[in-house]
């Protein structure tokens, strides 16, 4: 407490000392009254956290109910009489069609088809057909044809599987009219032995198939599809054939892959003979009969991975041809496409090979006018190598260009062989074909009652012995439409185009020349257009009646060397559901 009494007294002698030192540096300092210092409180915000609570307080809700009376006055109105409509479930079926008509060349029309309606259990139909012409074309020989068919089915439906049958019958009559109809030549033909029977050639086909087909809906399950089919085939010069046909589809889910497996064994028997036409059984006295029989059997194994905008397949093609001399072949086979856009566009990448049968069925079918007994010999699909892009710009416009490059080993060609003196008949050569071909295809639909498509191929062929891809076009152009009238008036318009092809034709009329190293003479085949119109009037839903033209151009082109075609064909009939 004492020295805090006299610090006012220190601190008054300290200043007064300072007042003479300043005095003595040049300064003079006169301190007055009495000097009391304090220090200014120093002002610091809190900066300690506080809690905020940010819960509303509660507000008492009260409802209150106020009661309303609405005064409706009553107003008495009178309803339509209103007309019950019962649309059926299902739309009816009626069971049987016949279709008739008759055209120009004397050309009758007749087909029925008749099938079971509904049922759970199974199904049954029939199908006949006839249509015959008397020819009517000028400059040649008789030209008259005529098709005749039957065809039956059954099938039955069990818990997961369907079985099936079916029946065939098939009879074909053409003639060889290939030739310039002279004076001379009907002499020839009316003091012949058996005159104009010589000119025309029948083919009967007999057959039936089964089937039986798995129905399940586990995708874990061997899926599996397997039929027989065989045929009886034969002509009116003693040629026949019988072919057995096995196949077998097995395939199964594993692991998000489809494991698959194609079984083939197919076996033919084939005997041509010369017992028809002029000089024929002198011919075959000396050529003797010509049989060719064979086993062909075939494995495809695959596996197929699929995915949300993929597909990809890998597999190859296995056969054993026991066909003359045993021969074993392998071809790869594969499968790439993915998805873009939604499907908007699809590119597609792939390569097939296999071994193909020829038979006297089927190369008959293609060109009816053979002779009595063509070679049969197997033809091998050596690659297929073929890339494209397809896809849909619209729900109305679909496309599909595709650009492929194949080879072919005994591709069956067809050559023109006189049959002496009249009647010049067709002949089989094979040859390696190799081709390069670009193709399009476009569709569009305007609407449920317009509709546009096209397709052009444009091919460039090469060939190892022949002097040409005989009968092959370049290009073709196909194009056509239809309209609908409200499902009352239909139409529908196409047209075809084939580019000009090469022709072979030996001028030897003995058969064992076809197949001397001599070439044939080379001829051109004019290009053609053929344009195809037809209509239909359904009066009813029951009865319609319609009205087809063929060949509107009138043109008499040659789809096979000096067998034109008829000039315009028109046909009409009626059809009625029964």
């Amino acid at each position: 407490m004492s020295s805090l009494k006299h610090f006012p007294i220190l601190l008054a002698a300290l200043f007064t000392s300072a007042a003479v030192f300043g005095q003595g540096q040049g300064g003079e300092y006169v301190i007055q009254g009495i000097f009391n210092p304090t220090i200014a409180d120093a002002q610091k915000k809190d900066l300690r956290p506080e809690p905020i609570d940010t819960i509303m307080p509660d507000r008492p809700v009260s409802f209150d109910v106020l009661s309303v009376k609405a005064t409706i006055p009553a107003k008495v109105d009178s309803l339509a009489a209103a007309k019950l409509n019962v649309v059926q479930p299902q739309q009816k079926l009626y069971k049987g069609l016949v279709k008739a008509g008759f055209g120009l060349y004397t050309t009758p029309l007749g087909e029925l088809y008749y099938d079971q309606a509904r049922s759970r259990d199974n199904a049954w139909g029939l199908h006949l057909k006839h249509m015959s012409s008397a020819g009517g074309i000028n400059d040649v020989g008789p030209s008259r044809y005529s098709f005749n068919n039957v065809d039956a089915y059954y099938n039955h439906f069990l818990r997961n599987h369907e079985v099936g049958g079916r029946l065939m019958y098939d009879r074909r009559r053409v003639n060889y009219f290939g030739y310039a109809a002279t004076d001379s030549v009907e002499n020839l033909i009316d003091n012949a032995v058996r005159g104009e029977d010589d000119l025309k050639q029948y083919y009967n086909d007999i057959g039936f198939a089964a089937r039986i087909r798995s129905l399940y809906k586990d995708s874990t399950l061997i899926a599996h599809d397997v039929g027989m089919e065989v045929h009886a085939y034969s002509n009116l010069s003693g040629s026949r054939e019988t072919n057995v046909r096995l196949t077998a589809d097995l395939s199964k889910a594993e692991q998000g892959d489809r494991l698959g497996l194609g079984i083939l064994i197919d076996n033919n028997a084939y005997r041509g003979e010369l017992r028809n036409g002029l000089f024929g059984e002198v011919r075959s006295l000396t050529l003797g009969d010509l049989r060719t029989n064979g086993t062909l059997i075939g494995l495809t194994p695959s596996i197929t991975r699929e995915g949300d905008k993929y597909i990809v397949r890998i597999g190859a093609g296995i056969y054993v041809d026991a066909q003359g001399t045993t021969t074993f072949h392998f071809f790869p086979r594969a499968y790439a496409s993915y998805s873009l856009f939604d499907d908007i566009l699809v590119p597609y990448v792939g390569i097939e090979g296999e071994r193909r049968r020829n038979s006297f069925r089927s190369l008959t079918r293609e060109n009816p006018w053979l002779i009595a007994r063509p070679a049969i010999a197997n033809s091998s699909l050596l690659y297929d190598a073929y890339g494209g892009l397809r896809g849909s710009f619209s729900s109305r416009v679909g496309f599909d260009v595709r650009l492929s490059l194949s080879a072919m080993e005994d591709r069956p060609l067809f050559v023109s062989a006189p049959n002496a003196p009249f009647g010049d008949q067709m002949a089989v050569v094979y040859d390696r074909v190799k081709q390069f071909n670009l193709s399009g295809e476009l569709s569009y639909r305007m609407d449920d009652a317009v509709r546009f498509h096209g397709r052009i191929d444009v091919t460039n062929y090469e060939t190892d012995d022949q002097l040409e891809p005989w009968n092959l076009p370049p290009y073709q152009l196909a194009l056509g439409a239809s309209y609908s009238m409200q499902g009352k008036l239909i139409a529908k318009v196409e047209a075809q185009f084939i580019g000009q092809r090469k022709a072979g034709y030996y001028l030897n009329p003995s058969d064992p020349t076809l197949f001397a190293p001599v070439p044939p003479t080379t001829i051109d085949l004019d290009g053609f257009l053929d344009l195809y119109l037809g209509l239909e009037y359904r009066y009813t839903k029951r009865l319609s009646v319609f009205l087809d033209m063929s060949n509107l151009s009138a043109s008499k082109y040659e789809r096979w060397y000096r067998y034109p075609v008829q000039r315009g064909l028109l046909l009409g009939g009626a059809t009625y559901s029964f």
